[in-house]
């Protein structure tokens, strides 16, 4: 991969570049001056609009500015001065040029790109001015923002015609950057490179060639993640360097300390450097002085900045003003939310801990930033420096969070627990960490408090028994002494237990319980209302409700990644690719999984990465990757966790589908039907129907009717219902009942199962002899089948054509026996001429060569 590759796409300058041609098209302007920062792209954006000046038959010549050639009279331009001797005088000469620009246009107007024109000699300047206000060329010119100018160049910028300032590069554009240069990057390292790049295209670019070579940007699952520190030397210290060498000493200094803080308040900035300093670096426009309400902070004018200096600081120079600035914060009140993280990240970073107390506070912060590395090497400092058994109990909590559990029981003290906190801690550990339920429900029983309580509704939950979590649950919940800590956790067991049980609409009540505290409390319980949204968005998952599942998974995905929130991202990145999973969309549901996987590395919490290893092979197994599919499965068996009983037919539903893709359909459906036992075993009425029902799919419907019948009875809000009717209607190949199937499915967002019943419903309906109704079904579920990017399944295949079709080629023949090819390449997003050649692979495949046999070949007339 090279970052630093020629010929990046030109993005996010639609809008200058319509100026550009706008003022060179008008003839009454003499061109434009692009004005900007070093770095923002204002050269690239002169070139695309001299080459589209070109590609519409106009002429143009190119100067370029430099420091070297500026000591030279026409140096910039001496490449368009006429051959032989030059006249003299500037008149002269002025005229001599514009007569060979007339031979070179034929008397038309011709375009001079300047570059850097800030750095051109004083006689280029004046001849470039003259050409412009005698209306022989137009100039589209580059300037550096801030640089200082002669008098002739200044002269040129007047009269040149319009000033455009070209700003930063927006969100989107660095975007589509990052993506055509690196290919798929997981969300939080895409919004660390935005901020890095700060709109730069040229630092951005330097940025990745960095990043890459040091390892800092590394592949994993598919994405590009962010690993390890910011490279702060090589090419992008080249561009930072030439600017810090022209400051002043003291100027440094100050720079050096903001970096190291940043933003910092002004007051202490002047406290630890002085004014002079401070005005001298804003000159030099490398720190920034901004006001938010009554505060005023100092900051670096770009974010790379930092990493460069504090990359070149001398290990002893950054951990005196790391001191320095702990020290000179903690002698305050420390009012600001920000203020005791601040001081005991610089204290921990001064390599000498003298207030453990505050690192231990910082420590709880950062895990309210959801930083749990930062928490955990704060939580350490804390212990080495004689934190006791506070420091011990706190880094067991953050050693938990992030899925550490046997590295965090051994840091755990022996000691009985002091307080509920203790005790939901110890539990939390003995569960995910050890696999110990009996002994983590015995260390809730010590205090009896709703919060443990409140945990104890998960443990129960995880471990398959789905009443006793409701019920626990709705204790706490009833109890009006209950802390909302208790009714927030509370909220999220509750929830997703009714939701499992199928009782939808008390699985709603509880999480808006939880929501209202949630809100309320947002600050002091930051993974609150991602915590009620997880129990709410599986809930609805479980009782078919997808679209609402969708709604609160795009929701909470979108709100932890503005936070920069890497596990609370990775859980709903999950909840994402589940939901598309369901809905027959493979290709986003692997991308979401993958995405959840990278993201939750370092913070599995619930040890519940093998059940998004266990859906990303399901998906895998639905797009016909067998070997993914199968590598996938071969990592969830070699995760097996002590915990999670709850999740066990989850799992194997999926090695059902991987089974399916290798073609042993008899042992999928078999597997499926485990699936659905353990679902049973693990009071999961819902899963358990829809394991049934995929056992359905894979070619037992005769053998899961009268049980999802009974489910269907047995729960509340139609979905269960609905599985069942389509599996009888399968069973009995009853076409009207799998049309009715299918067009609920389709309202409810199941596009694979609305594809499968469809096609199913057209074989029936063919075998009937209703030939109309076959081809309106068999089109119907190919129109569907197309939105399920590339997914297929035995249902879609019950003519056996799939063996020697690729998916594609039969999707577009379904549709050929009844609609043309335009419509067709309407309907799938392809073109005409796609379209056709995917019909003739069909026909010589299939040995016929028109759609009429084709038509036979799907529908063959009954006898």
């Amino acid at each position: 991969m090279d970052a630093r590759r020629n010929g990046w796409a030109l993005v996010g300058r639609d809008a200058e570049l319509e100026s550009v041609a706008a003022a060179l098209a008008s003839g009454s302007c003499g061109g434009l001056v692009l004005v900007g920062a070093a770095g923002v792209g204002k050269t690239r954006l002169a070139r695309e609009a001299l080459r589209r000046w070109a590609d519409a038959g106009g002429d143009h010549e190119w100067v370029v500015g430099t420091r070297s050639a500026a000591s030279i009279p026409f140096g910039a331009v001496s490449h368009l001065l006429p051959p032989g001797p030059q006249p003299r005088g500037t008149g002269a000469l002025v005229a001599a040029v514009a007569a060979r620009f007339e031979a070179l246009t034929g008397n038309g107007r011709l375009v001079v790109g300047v570059d850097d024109a800030h750095l051109l000699d004083e006689a280029s300047a004046a001849l470039l001015h003259q050409l412009v206000v005698r209306g022989a060329a137009a100039l589209v010119a580059t300037v550096r923002g801030g640089e200082p100018t002669c008098d002739a160049v200044m002269a040129l910028w007047k009269d040149a015609g319009e000033r455009l300032h070209v700003h930063p590069l927006p969100d989107e554009a660095i975007d589509r950057i990052v993506a055509e240069v690196l290919g798929p990057v997981d969300p939080i390292s895409l919004r660390l490179l935005r901020r890095l790049a700060g709109g730069n295209p040229l630092l951005l670019r330097e940025l990745l060639a960095d990043a890459l070579e040091t390892g800092a940007l590394a592949r994993c699952e598919g994405l590009w993640c962010w690993r390890g520190a910011v490279p702060g030397g090589a090419r992008v210290g080249e561009l930072v360097a030439a600017r810090l060498r022209a400051l002043d000493p003291a100027a440094r200094a100050a720079l050096e300390i903001v970096a190291c803080g940043e933003p910092l308040a002004l007051s202490l900035v002047e406290r630890l450097a002085g004014v002079d300093a401070i005005e001298t670096a804003e000159r030099s426009e490398m720190a920034v002085v901004e006001r938010s309400g009554a505060r005023t902070a100092l900051r670096l004018a770009h974010p790379l900045y930092g990493e460069v200096l504090r990359a070149g600081l001398p290990v002893g120079r950054a951990r005196a003003i790391w001191r320095g600035l702990s020290e000179a914060l903690t002698a305050g009140p420390m009012r600001r939310r920000d203020d005791v993280l601040l001081a005991g990240v610089w204290e921990l970073q001064s390599g000498t801990v003298w207030r453990p107390d505050v690192l231990l506070a910082a420590a709880r912060q950062a895990v309210g930033r959801f930083d749990l590395e930062l928490a955990d090497r704060l939580a350490r400092g804390a212990r080495s420096a004689g934190g006791g058994a506070a420091a011990d109990w706190l880094l067991a909590e953050i050693l938990q969070f992030r899925g550490r559990g046997r590295e965090a029981a051994q840091v755990l003290p022996a000691a009985p627990e002091a307080d509920s906190g203790q005790a939901v801690t110890r539990a939390l550990i003995l569960y995910w960490g050890l696999g110990q339920v009996e002994n983590a429900e015995k260390a809730l029983d010590v205090t009896g408090s709703a919060e443990s309580e409140a945990t104890r509704s998960w443990i129960v939950l995880f471990d398959g028994r789905c009443h006793e979590a409701l019920a626990v649950a709705q204790t706490v919940l009833l109890d009006p002494a209950a802390s909302d800590q208790a009714v927030i956790w509370a909220a999220m067991g509750g929830g997703l237990a009714a939701g499992l049980l199928g009782r939808a609409e008390r699985a709603t009540a509880i999480a808006a319980r939880g929501r209202m505290v949630a809100d309320a409390h947002a600050d002091r319980y930051p993974w609150g209302q991602a915590q009620v949204g997880y129990g709410l968005c599986l809930a609805r998952y479980a009782t078919g409700r997808l679209r609402g599942a969708a709604e609160v998974a795009e929701h909470g995905y979108r709100t932890a990644v503005a936070k920069d929130a890497r596990p609370m991202a990775g859980f709903w990145a999950a909840f994402r690719g589940v939901v598309a999973k369901a809905r027959g969309r493979v290709a986003d549901a692997q991308a979401a999984l993958r995405e959840a996987i990278v993201l939750m590395e370092d913070g599995d919490t619930y040890q519940i990465s093998r059940v998004h290893l266990g859906e990303l092979a399901g998906a895998c197994a639905l797009a016909g990757d067998q070997a993914g599919a199968r590598d996938c499965m071969a990592r969830v068996d070699a995760a097996q966790a002590p915990s999670n009983r709850l999740f066990d037919a989850w799992v194997e539903l999926n090695r059902a589908w991987v089974e399916a893709a290798g073609g042993s359909l008899s042992a999928a459906a078999g597997t499926a039907l485990r699936a659905a036992d353990l679902a049973r075993d693990t009071e999961q009425p819902t899963i358990e129907a829809m394991c049934r029902y995929d056992a359905a799919r894979l070619g037992a419907a005769a053998t899961v009717r009268e049980r999802l019948a009974v489910l269907a009875e047995q729960v509340e809000g139609g979905f269960v219902a609905l599985l069942a009717a389509a599996a009888t209607a399968l069973s009995t190949r009853d076409a009207m009942a799998l049309d009715r199937s299918a067009t609920v499915f389709a309202e409810r967002g199941y596009l694979l199962l609305a594809a499968e019943v469809s096609a199913a419903a057209g074989h029936a309906h063919r075998h009937a002899g209703r030939r109309g109704s076959a081809r309106h079904s068999f089109e119907r579920s190919a129109t569907l089948a197309g939105q399920c990017q590339g997914a297929y399944t035995p249902l879609l295949d019950l003519d056996g054509v799939g063996t020697v079709l690729t998916r594609r080629e039969r999707e577009v023949a379904v549709l050929a026996t009844t609609l043309p090819s335009r419509e067709i390449a309407v309907r799938l997003g392809l073109s005409v001429r796609t379209v056709n050649n995917y019909l003739g692979r069909a026909y010589q495949k299939l040995g016929i060569a028109s759609r009429a046999e084709l038509q036979d070949v799907f529908e063959p007339r009954s006898s």
